[in-house]
């Protein structure tokens, strides 16, 4: 039988491919051994001063140079013999065969770097960008701008990703993170906060750690700015750590830390005499009030008048507050029995011995600031203007009707800024004061006024106050021609001012565009309350997204519930029942009364009712009676319900 010979021929075959592998990796090993025996004898060469024979070396050895080790092996003893030209070559043909190789490309960009020629090396290094070797395109983009850029218009450039960049190839090739804190700073400048924070390392020193945790905070990132704050151990430093630790804590919610720390900054601060902060001693005079240590929270507001008796905070603090301590304190029985008597327990003998915030000095601190004011041309801060007025006027209880408005118009006519022009929280202000008082027209008329001028919407007004008319220009057929009509009556203005107000209400602040929505409801101008609730509710705060399939499933954080209530109701009459249930619901949620809350879900179970919804409605209306039991509507609704 006859052999089959394959399998001879395979084992041949493998032979020779053995044998094979032997000779090239005999030859490679042979070929490096024999190119750094040529190097070390071109080093000789370079030694004894024989460059000819060098020379003649290197060049026989550039056709052996296969890795770009050797050629920068090469490049090395050319540059030493003064043949930077050759030098070059050797490396831009060497990136030809070896494109992007990264040593390559580092030590070209740095010979074209020392070269000067800084173009070139920004365009051949941008492979180089994050890696171990960016420090060389760093280098080269510095150079450039310093080179090519006006140092007045230099903070164009030095806001470009590619510096920021730069700055990071110059961390990741020294460590060190004054670079990184550079790469940084840019970032927040562009205003690319999350970039910024996600560049932190762990920090090295309690500068860097302070650093960071500007950075945390100003990027939303609070925990993680409090972390890097626990890592400040600097003397020098503490003081700014604590008061970033307070705000990064009261953003947290943790009012206990955020005391503590500003704690931790005003003893500190006495320790090195240096002078406080008025708005830490404020907020801390606030937190002691709140956890009834009313001692401390009268020293710190004291504290903080030393410091600036002028503190627009702190004044109006000190007028809350003396309010608050003016109302009739709370006893327990044990209490109103012993008082009877004169023995008195701990905390009665600290509530009667201690120091009291009284409503006379608030007036006359408010007082003082603004004649200050007054004496050196400076403009008064409309919210103090508002608390010393509402302070006066709570603190005055007797005073009629006539002497009440009569004080509001006196403050409106001291602080006027222009024709029918205030500021603006002291109209707000009067305003809801004149409602309060039931003077309706008063405060419509103070509003309008204000609205108009405002945003010179008063044009006709003006026109019909005069008696004069209006010129039109008319179109007839082709031909122009001239004509005057009547102006707009004042009647007709003011039923328009919902209109007017509404094409406006983009550059009107929130309460502004509610007190429109309000009076337009009032002039029965339907379409333009509910276009003004709409914009205010579903418009600002952050909330045209999560409305934007037409459903309504929030409200804007900055509208008053009243207004979600009156667009509710404004639904309802037209027939939107959903929309006006899903408001009631929500304008619920915003209020914190119970009796109004009680009202608004009496109002739900209504629209329920109608629609068939027995048991939403009876729900809504044991929610309703649960808030208030005196709430008649919703008892006789309920009655209803259940006779059915």
């Amino acid at each position: 039988m006859k052999k089959n010979p394959a399998p001879r021929k395979i084992i041949a075959f493998c032979s020779i491919l053995f044998l094979a592998g032997i000779f090239f990796a005999s030859c490679s090993k042979s070929d490096d051994a024999t190119f750094m025996s040529a190097m070390e004898s071109v080093d000789i060469f370079i030694k004894n001063g024989d460059a000819a024979e060098a020379m003649r070396l290197l060049k026989k050895s550039e056709k052996k140079a296969y890795s770009s080790f050797a050629r920068l092996g090469i490049f090395r003893r050319y540059m030493k013999l003064g043949e930077e030209k050759r030098a070059e070559n050797l490396l831009s043909e060497g990136l030809k065969k070896l494109p992007e190789n990264p040593e390559l490309t580092a030590v070209y960009a740095h010979f074209l770097l020392k070269q000067n020629r800084l173009t070139q090396a920004i365009e051949l290094s941008k492979t180089l960008e994050g890696t171990k070797y960016g420090s060389i395109r760093s280098e080269a983009i510095m150079k450039k701008l310093l080179q090519d850029e006006n140092l007045s218009d230099f903070s164009s450039s030095f806001y470009s990703r590619q510096i920021s960049s730069a700055y990071y190839d110059s961390y990741v090739g020294t460590n060190d993170s004054r670079w990184l804190r550079n790469c940084a700073l840019i970032y927040l400048l562009r205003g690319e906060y999350s970039m910024a924070a996600a560049l932190q390392q762990e920090p090295v020193d309690s500068e860097d750690a302070l650093f960071w945790a500007f950075v945390q905070y100003d990027s939303g990132n609070y925990d993680i700015a409090a972390q890097n704050l626990e890592k400040v151990s600097s003397s020098l430093l503490r003081s700014s750590a604590s008061l970033l630790a307070s705000d990064s804590y009261m953003m947290l919610g943790d009012e206990e830390s955020a005391e503590k720390n500003r704690e931790n900054y005003i003893n500190s601060a006495k320790n090195s005499s240096s002078k406080l902060i008025p708005s830490i001693l404020v907020n801390s005079a606030l937190y002691s009030f709140r956890h009834e240590d009313y001692r401390k929270a009268y020293e710190y507001l004291i504290e903080a008048f030393v410091s600036d008796p002028d503190f627009i905070p702190a004044l109006i603090s000190y007028g809350k507050l003396s309010w608050k301590d003016s109302q009739p304190h709370q006893m327990s029985e044990l209490e109103k029995a012993l008082r009877k008597t004169s023995l008195r327990t701990s905390r009665m003998r600290e509530f009667d011995e201690r120091p009291k915030f009284t409503i006379s000095d608030a007036l006359y601190r408010m007082e003082e600031t603004l004649e200050r004011e007054s004496r050196a041309g400076l403009r008064h801060d409309d919210d103090l203007i508002v608390e010393r007025l509402s302070l006066y006027l709570k603190n005055n209880p007797d005073l009629n009707l006539t002497q009440k408005t009569s004080v509001i118009w006196n403050e409106l006519e001291q602080n006027e800024l222009g024709s029918n022009i205030y500021p603006p929280h002291l109209l707000q202000f009067a305003v809801q004061k004149f409602l309060s008082y039931g003077l309706i027209d008063e405060g419509r008329q103070l509003f309008m006024n204000y609205i108009d001028a405002k945003f010179d919407l008063n044009y006709r007004q003006k026109q019909a106050e005069g008696g004069t008319s209006e010129k039109v220009k008319l179109d007839v057929f082709g031909g122009e021609k001239s004509e005057k009509v009547p102006v707009i009556p004042e009647s007709v203005a003011r039923l328009a001012f919902g209109d007017r107000a509404a094409d406006k209400s983009e550059r009107m602040e929130v309460w502004e565009v509610e007190f429109a929505a309000y009076f337009s409801l009032l002039e029965k101008n339907i379409s333009a309350a509910k276009r003004l609730y709409e914009y205010v509710l579903f418009e600002t705060g952050g909330v045209k997204r999560a409305n934007a399939s037409g459903s309504v499933s929030s409200v804007s954080p900055l509208a008053a519930s009243s207004s979600a209530a009156n667009l509710a109701m404004i639904y309802s009459s037209t027939g939107e029942r959903k929309k006006a249930m899903d408001l009631y619901s929500l304008a619920a949620g915003k209020t914190r009364s119970p009796q109004i809350k009680s009202k608004l879900l009496y109002r739900l179970a209504k629209i329920q009712a109608d629609s068939g919804d027995f048991d939403g409605a009876k729900t809504s209306l044991a929610y309703s009676i649960s808030l208030d039991r005196s709430n008649a509507d919703a008892r006789l609704l309920k009655r209803e319900i259940e006779a059915k």
